[in-house]
């Protein structure tokens, strides 16, 4: 209670003086509430750019999905014999990889794609025609707004029917309703059987639609890419995507596919595994980098500040000579000294640092306002601009505080 009620004390005149001398404390404050602004600032620009492309991988349909993709095998620069004849991402490779381990596999989807001429009553455009297979719509973000999905049986007979993207479906058919329409890709005659929802991302409020060009997907059977527009006995593939929930085993089924493939494909490695929650880490430690530059900046910030502090508190000292001699006369240590002058320094410390987060606040919140670009700010980014703030500000209050300590009562007395 002794000490509590001293604290209390010490509080209320630190309190005081800083009111007293109010020009010399913000100038004191001033170099802190930057320090912790641009900390918070910079912080709050790298978490939401984070956040965003988190987000955006989210919507592309999760982090838990390891693409597969064909890569050529080259010898001196040019294709192997076996690369050449009939080896590459086949159909039977999803299928394979799937009975790896099954209980870790909750979703295969695969991809073929062509170009080709489609033709419709209103429309005539050179488009890329996008094969797939089951779970390809689940797993890449896609709904189905009107119409169906491809049923099995779709996919196994390689049926001609399709799918569109919202745009697409505005494109070839701007009058009316395209469901049970005919649209010609190629020379195939294809039956539309459903139109996907409107894909829309944006990093910007006023941006342009980062999914716009998913919105243009014409999707049929890759079946039917495969046998009927390039006559592919092989059923050639350009990516297998397989969904595994569970990251912990992502690894392991990474390896253990790497090792089939290999044996499927006559030791010949030309397949590339691309493990989406691998490449978003790696992303993350690069925004870590940001971060660390941010701190940094932040804590030049917080020294110079510093340094105009000590500055500052020297000058207020020798305006203060004889009230500190007048304390020790009366009783006062040196030690109770040093920590008076403790308390007024990191009281104001604290002060300029909360000024500061709202400082930071206010600037993401403009940003948001003028530019249309979210920003958020997390709770340890706070924290860490807080502690750096009250640290900087206890490391340069030491010497100032020490030196008042020091003071003999007599000469402060006699100090004109």
């Amino acid at each position: 209670m002794r000490r509590e009620g001293a604290f209390r004390e010490r509080l209320g005149s630190a309190w005081v003086e800083i009111r007293e001398n109010a020009g010399r404390s913000v100038l004191q404050a001033l170099g802190v509430l930057l320090g912790v602004a641009s900390v918070l600032g910079g912080f709050s620009i790298s978490d939401s750019q984070r956040k965003r492309a988190d987000e955006l991988f989210v919507r592309l349909g999760g982090l838990d999905k390891l693409n597969v993709n064909p890569a050529a095998v080259t010898r001196d620069g040019t294709p192997t014999a076996l690369q050449s004849a009939n080896l590459g991402l086949r159909s039977a490779d999803a299928w394979d990889g799937e009975s790896l381990e099954d209980a870790a596999v909750h979703g295969v989807s695969v991809r073929k794609h062509a170009s080709a001429r489609i033709r419709s009553p209103y429309a005539d455009q050179e488009r890329r025609i996008t094969g797939i297979g089951r779970d390809f719509f689940p797993m890449e973000g896609y709904e189905v707004e009107r119409g169906r999905d491809f049923t099995r049986h779709d996919l196994d007979s390689a049926a001609a029917v399709a799918v569109l993207g919202s745009e697409a479906a505005s494109t070839f058919f701007p009058a009316g309703d395209p469901l049970g329409q005919t649209i010609r890709v190629g020379d195939v005659p294809v039956t539309v059987v459903g139109v996907l929802k409107e894909r829309v991302f944006r990093f910007r409020e006023s941006g342009r639609n980062m999914f716009r060009w998913r919105n243009r997907i014409v999707a049929v059977p890759a079946t039917l890419v495969q046998k009927r527009m390039q006559g592919d006995a092989h059923e050639r593939l350009d990516r297998v995507t397989f969904r595994i929930p569970d990251l912990n085993v992502m690894s392991s089924f990474s390896k253990g596919l790497s090792t089939l493939l290999f044996g499927n494909h006559r030791q010949q490695e030309d397949f590339r595994l691309d493990d989406v929650a691998a490449r978003i880490r790696k992303q993350r430690s690069q925004g870590d980098v940001y971060n660390v530059i941010f701190l940094l900046s932040g804590m030049l910030a917080l020294i110079g500040g510093g340094i105009v502090n000590v500055n500052i508190q020297l000058a207020s000292l020798r305006d203060r000579v004889r009230e500190v001699g007048v304390k020790m006369a009366i009783g006062a240590s040196g030690r109770e000294v040093f920590k008076t002058f403790m308390t007024e320094a990191l009281l104001l410390t604290g002060l300029g640092a909360l000024a500061g987060g709202l400082l930071g606040v206010g600037f993401s919140k403009a940003i948001t306002k003028l530019l249309g670009v979210p920003l958020w700010m997390t709770p340890s980014s706070f924290v860490w601009a807080f502690v750096l703030a009250l640290l900087c500000g206890f490391v340069f209050a030491l010497y100032p505080a020490w030196k008042a300590s020091r003071l003999s009562p007599m000469e402060a007395l006699r100090y004109e």
